[in-house]
Protein backbone atom coordinates (compact mmCIF):
# COMPACT_ATOMS: atom_id res chain seq x y z
CA UNK A 1 0.00 0.00 0.00
CA UNK A 2 2.86 2.40 0.83
CA UNK A 3 4.44 1.70 -2.55
CA UNK A 4 1.18 2.49 -4.32
CA UNK A 5 0.78 5.81 -2.48
CA UNK A 6 4.41 6.69 -3.19
CA UNK A 7 3.95 5.89 -6.90
CA UNK A 8 0.81 8.07 -7.12
CA UNK A 9 2.64 10.86 -5.27
CA UNK A 10 5.53 10.71 -7.72
CA UNK A 11 3.15 10.78 -10.70
CA UNK A 12 1.30 13.78 -9.25
CA UNK A 13 4.59 15.60 -8.66
CA UNK A 14 5.78 14.84 -12.21
CA UNK A 15 2.49 16.08 -13.67
CA UNK A 16 2.68 19.30 -11.66
CA UNK A 17 6.28 19.96 -12.71
CA UNK A 18 5.56 19.31 -16.39
CA UNK A 19 2.57 21.69 -16.24
CA UNK A 20 4.75 24.45 -14.75
CA UNK A 21 7.46 23.80 -17.32
CA UNK A 22 4.98 23.88 -20.19
CA UNK A 23 3.49 27.15 -18.93
CA UNK A 24 6.94 28.73 -18.80
CA UNK A 25 7.74 27.58 -22.35
CA UNK A 26 4.54 29.12 -23.68
CA UNK A 27 5.00 32.44 -21.89
CA UNK A 28 8.57 33.02 -23.16
CA UNK A 29 9.05 32.31 -26.89
CA UNK A 30 12.50 30.95 -27.57
CA UNK A 31 12.91 31.66 -31.27
CA UNK A 32 13.84 35.17 -32.46
CA UNK A 33 10.95 35.20 -34.94
CA UNK A 34 8.52 34.35 -32.15
CA UNK A 35 10.03 37.12 -30.03
CA UNK A 36 9.66 39.61 -32.89
CA UNK A 37 6.08 38.51 -33.49
CA UNK A 38 5.22 38.88 -29.79
CA UNK A 39 6.97 42.27 -29.68
CA UNK A 40 5.12 43.44 -32.79
CA UNK A 41 1.79 42.42 -31.30
CA UNK A 42 2.50 44.32 -28.09
CA UNK A 43 3.88 47.38 -29.93
CA UNK A 44 7.37 46.96 -28.47
CA UNK A 45 10.70 46.78 -30.24
CA UNK A 46 12.35 43.35 -29.95
CA UNK A 47 15.42 43.47 -27.77
CA UNK A 48 18.74 42.52 -29.26
CA UNK A 49 21.58 41.17 -27.18
CA UNK A 50 24.63 43.43 -26.86
CA UNK A 51 27.34 42.54 -29.31
CA UNK A 52 31.04 42.34 -28.73
CA UNK A 53 32.58 45.46 -30.36
CA UNK A 54 35.35 43.37 -31.89
CA UNK A 55 32.68 41.33 -33.69
CA UNK A 56 31.02 44.33 -35.29
CA UNK A 57 31.71 45.24 -38.87
CA UNK A 58 33.44 48.60 -39.06
CA UNK A 59 32.20 51.16 -41.57
CA UNK A 60 34.68 52.20 -44.24
CA UNK A 61 35.33 55.95 -44.44
CA UNK A 62 37.66 58.22 -46.39
CA UNK A 63 40.29 60.47 -44.84
CA UNK A 64 42.33 63.12 -46.64
CA UNK A 65 45.71 64.39 -45.55
CA UNK A 66 49.46 64.01 -45.92
CA UNK A 67 51.45 60.92 -45.05
CA UNK A 68 54.31 61.91 -42.73
CA UNK A 69 56.70 60.10 -40.45
CA UNK A 70 56.17 60.87 -36.76
CA UNK A 71 57.85 59.04 -33.86
CA UNK A 72 59.23 56.46 -36.26
CA UNK A 73 55.87 55.57 -37.78
CA UNK A 74 53.93 56.69 -40.83
CA UNK A 75 50.81 58.66 -39.95
CA UNK A 76 48.13 60.57 -41.83
CA UNK A 77 48.36 64.24 -40.91
CA UNK A 78 45.09 66.11 -41.37
CA UNK A 79 44.17 69.67 -40.48
CA UNK A 80 42.69 68.41 -37.19
CA UNK A 81 44.86 65.54 -35.99
CA UNK A 82 47.33 62.79 -36.82
CA UNK A 83 45.98 59.28 -37.39
CA UNK A 84 48.10 56.17 -36.96
CA UNK A 85 48.07 53.96 -40.06
CA UNK A 86 48.02 50.22 -39.44
CA UNK A 87 49.49 49.34 -42.86
CA UNK A 88 52.96 50.87 -42.72
CA UNK A 89 54.06 49.28 -46.04
CA UNK A 90 51.28 50.96 -48.02
CA UNK A 91 51.87 54.26 -46.23
CA UNK A 92 55.63 54.23 -46.93
CA UNK A 93 54.99 54.62 -50.68
CA UNK A 94 53.22 57.96 -50.14
CA UNK A 95 55.50 59.82 -47.70
CA UNK A 96 55.14 63.58 -48.15
CA UNK A 97 52.20 63.24 -50.54
CA UNK A 98 48.59 64.38 -50.25
CA UNK A 99 46.50 61.20 -50.17
CA UNK A 100 43.04 59.80 -49.63
CA UNK A 101 42.95 56.88 -47.21
CA UNK A 102 40.00 54.51 -47.23
CA UNK A 103 39.51 52.44 -44.12
CA UNK A 104 37.84 52.17 -40.75
CA UNK A 105 38.72 54.35 -37.79
CA UNK A 106 39.36 52.96 -34.34
CA UNK A 107 38.50 56.14 -32.42
CA UNK A 108 39.88 54.82 -29.13
CA UNK A 109 43.41 54.65 -30.55
CA UNK A 110 43.12 57.15 -33.47
CA UNK A 111 44.19 54.36 -35.80
CA UNK A 112 42.92 53.94 -39.34
CA UNK A 113 42.72 50.31 -40.44
CA UNK A 114 43.78 50.92 -44.03
CA UNK A 115 41.82 49.40 -46.90
CA UNK A 116 43.43 51.55 -49.61
CA UNK A 117 45.66 54.61 -50.06
CA UNK A 118 45.50 56.66 -53.26
CA UNK A 119 47.05 60.00 -54.26
CA UNK A 120 44.70 62.94 -53.80
CA UNK A 121 43.39 64.27 -57.09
Amino acid sequence: MKKLIAAFGMMALAAALSTVSLAQDQSAPSSPSAQQSTAAQSGQQPSTPPQDPSMQTAQTSSFAGTVVKASGKFVLKTSDTNYQLDDQEKAKQFVGQQVKVSGSLDASTSTIHVADITPAS
